[in-house]
């Protein structure tokens, strides 16, 4: 399962700056690494670029070049040694969602208050995908 978070209908996106700001007012723990993000997206590139067409075209391939050494990957909880109550995802430039994936049912469930808080804190709205 997954949660992905967007823009309420009719509003605009979030810069990465403004989310940033916005998630460290308001989780005690938030971690920012850039490197991580850039080599998940290295290896995104790879992956779209062996399973090609339907799926993924050269503009995606493109989208996650650009967004090298631009995007973060982000870790949020209130307690920096939680063991499953934590939020985890790729925040990019150019991409307007927020896709939320969980290590198990435990985690999703364990989660749950704070993908809530971070819905709120965004003003996004959540569906599970």
């Amino acid at each position: 399962m997954a949660h992905e978070l967007a823009p309420k209908t009719g509003r605009p996106a979030l810069s990465t700056d403004e989310i940033v700001r916005r998630l460290q007012g308001s989780f005690k723990h938030v971690e920012l690494d850039v490197e991580k993000a850039s080599r998940q997206l290295s290896e995104s590139m790879k992956y779209m670029a062996r399973t090609g067409g339907p799926h993924y075209d050269r503009e995606d391939i493109e989208r996650a070049r650009r967004s090298i050494g631009r995007a973060v990957y982000v870790t949020v909880s209130d307690d920096i040694n939680a063991d499953v109550e934590y939020l985890s995802f790729l925040l990019e430039p150019e991409d307007e969602q927020i896709l939320i994936g969980y290590e198990s049912g435990r985690h999703e469930e364990a989660s749950r208050e704070l993908r809530e808080r971070l819905a709120r804190v965004l003003d996004y709205h959540i569906e599970l995908v």
